[in-house]
């Protein structure tokens, strides 16, 4: 990879420009620090071109992205490893980000520092952008000392969420694009082509067959109520997005979602299993109680009946209870789960296993993505082609009839 960098000498204080080629930004980092030089702006060379696309911040408003927050973690960690201040850091990276609207929340950080306040206290004054999870690490990491090996860690922990936010995504893209065109193929066969065919039909006044009278009758109906379809359609929207701000009606959706053919046990339930055990390991790895671990992990999830079964097995833990055997007593968490957060309690690296399990349901989750990928493409296809097909032929049998007809 190629990097753009700012750097300062350490004897001089002459400011160097340069590029330069680096496996990843921290060893690009400790390079420069070996040419005593101090590293303050470090930006991979397509970014610092991208920079130029000023309207894109623009379009991009007040959103944080998660991928933004993991940029800006892994730069903040890279410029404190490099020795910086965290205050310098702040203001470096302030200066180089994209999203205009990040870049002035980070000076306002680096601001409330300068003025005695602790970076995870700063942080939680922006709870949209920097979620619990984010500033319980940050906390930890203070009171070891250590907030650089902390930002390291936890840039992993956020790329890691972020690859698997991608997955679905990609998975995902194909069929919903397919889908999309086939409801506008569906919209102009039946808004625009059957009306003519039909005009046609009358004109000829030949008795149509079944299969075109039905398929007549469909865009005459489509068209006649096209109003009312579209109206209770958009209401049928606002009430369901409206009625998610209600817990009980999130929960039924929630519990809903798992229960879907495929999706729900494939992806939804191993997604929701590897969230859990990144975001427990990574937290217990960073020096939180298993206790807050659990509560931060529960909102982390995102998941209603997985939040209570969390809740519950935090309960029964204070109780005294045994993680693993707690977590085998909900069905919501595998056999596999529990039973890896057993072998982690035995052996004292509990963090390490759930890190472990959370990759394996990774790799099960990117399998079984690759796997319904391949098999919907061609039933996709099918289902737009039989339509057309369906069409087709209901349109030409009459014309087919006529010129039987004639000869």
């Amino acid at each position: 990879m190629d990097f753009k960098y700012i750097a300062s000498h350490k004897k001089t204080g002459q400011k160097i420009n340069g590029v330069a080629s680096a496996a990843n930004m921290t060893e690009l980092v400790m390079r420069l620090k070996t040419e005593d030089l101090i590293p303050l702006k470090v930006l991979e060379l397509d970014k610092a071109k991208s920079k130029m696309l000023s309207g894109l911040s623009r379009w991009r408003g007040a959103r944080v992205s998660g991928k933004d927050l993991a940029v800006f973690t892994r730069q903040l960690a890279a410029t404190l490893s490099a020795g910086l201040l965290l205050s310098e850091a702040l203001e470096t990276i302030a200066e180089d980000q994209e999203n205009r609207n990040f870049g002035e929340i980070i000076s306002k950080i680096k601001t409330s520092i300068q003025g005695g306040s602790d970076f995870s206290s700063a942080l939680e004054r922006y709870p949209k952008i920097f979620p619990v999870t984010y500033t319980s690490i940050v906390k930890s990491g203070e009171a070891t000392g250590n907030l650089h090996i902390t930002m390291a860690s936890l840039a992993k922990y956020l790329e890691a969420s972020e690859r698997l936010k991608e997955k679905v995504k990609n998975a995902v893209r194909y069929p919903l694009f397919v889908l999309g065109f086939a409801i506008f193929v569906m919209m102009v066969i039946v808004f625009f082509l059957i009306p003519k065919f039909q005009g046609m039909f009358e004109g000829a006044g030949a008795q149509l067959p079944l299969l075109t009278r039905m398929v007549v009758g469909f865009s005459q109906g489509a068209i006649h109520y096209a109003p009312v379809i579209f109206l209770t359609a958009v209401a049928l929207t606002i009430a369901f997005v409206y009625s998610l701000r209600f817990e009980k009606f999130r929960f039924v959706v929630d519990k809903w979602k798992l229960r879907v053919p495929v999706l729900g046990p494939e992806v939804i339930h191993k997604a929701m299993v590897s969230r859990y055990c990144r975001t427990l390991g990574f937290l217990l790895s960073g020096g939180v109680s298993l206790a807050k671990a659990l509560e931060i992990t529960a909102i982390a999830v995102n998941h209603l009946p997985m939040r209570d079964a969390i809740h519950m097995v935090k309960q029964r833990v204070l109780s005294g209870g045994a993680l693993a055997e707690e977590m085998k007593r909900q069905e919501l968490f595998p056999r596999l789960c529990s039973k890896m957060t057993s072998v982690g309690e035995r052996s004292g690296k509990i963090h390490e296993m759930l890190t472990r399990t959370a990759d394996y349901y990774d790799d099960e989750l990117d399998s079984t993505l690759q796997n319904l990928t391949t098999m919907l493409e061609p039933i996709l296809i099918m289902f737009v082609g039989g339509i057309v097909l369906l069409v087709v032929l209901a349109l030409y049998l009459p014309i087919f009839q006529m010129s039987s007809a004639i000869s």
